[in-house]
């Protein structure tokens, strides 16, 4: 249960991503989109490595 705070943080934030890159997708930028998926793999591949 001590791993939940973190665990919470790591949902809000993929979140927020994931609500700008919805964003980026409706208004066509594709430029910003594939940066934002790439912050997203980024952030979740060192997340796991540091486990």
């Amino acid at each position: 249960m001590e791993d939940m705070p973190v665990f919470k943080s790591y949902l809000r934030e993929s979140l927020e991503h994931q609500k700008e890159l919805e964003k980026a997708i409706k208004e066509k930028d594709f430029e910003k989109a594939k940066k934002l998926i790439d912050k997203m793999i980024d952030r979740t591949q060192k997340g796991i490595e540091d486990n």
